[in-house]
């Protein structure tokens, strides 16, 4: 990527992320955005069609060092205490993003990175797939759906009181299945 539209787009995601945190992304404008930024409408729009979906990318740019850590996660839950710790953080621009749930382009950028570091996570553990699910391709693709919806879902009724991530974590690996937990019955195994 040319250096100029990488410094622009990231101008754009810190002038989005900085306004969405004080106000609702349905108020802002692109005015407003690109004025922060230092950047024409023009600039703007070759990187987004709207304030939502500018929001969009720059959160979903946020989540991509948690997937990429994840290879260096144990469990399951620390990846899934680092995107809750990550949402807190930004708790004030997730929160100015629902309405009451999250927008459109937000909630889809958090399911595809979900999806994205769940596929991840079978890549990495494939023995805690249950042969019935590992077996057929379209039931491994409904299981990572359901998990990466459940989550986003779980996440919209987190969000709005807060509170601890670490707790929010275990509620909702509580809700899942089983057998994506599986890997620290494996990892203890293999180290007896």
């Amino acid at each position: 990527m040319d250096a100029r539209v990488r410094r622009s787009r990231d101008a754009l995601r810190a002038a989005v992320l900085e306004a969405a945190a004080v106000t609702p992304i349905a108020q802002l404008t692109v005015s407003q955005i690109c004025q922060s930024a230092g950047v024409t409408r023009d600039t703007f729009y070759r990187h987004a069609a709207a304030p939502v979906e500018l929001l969009a990318d720059a959160l979903e740019a946020e989540l991509e060092p948690i997937l990429a850590d994840m290879p260096a996660t144990r469990v399951l839950d620390e990846s899934e205490r680092a995107l809750l710790t990550h949402i807190q953080q930004r708790a004030a621009v997730y929160r100015g993003a629902m309405q009451p749930l999250l927008a459109a382009p937000i909630r889809f950028a958090l399911d595809a990175a979900l999806r994205r570091g769940l596929r991840l996570w079978l890549q990495l553990h494939p023995d805690i797939v249950p042969d019935a699910i590992a077996a057929d391709p379209a039931a491994l693709r409904i299981a990572i759906a359901y998990s990466a919806a459940g989550t986003v879902g779980a996440i919209e009724e987190w969000l709005p009181d807060g509170g601890d991530p670490d707790r929010a974590a275990e509620m909702i690996l509580a809700a899942s299945p089983q057998w994506w937990r599986a890997t620290s019955a494996i990892e203890e195994r293999k180290q007896s």
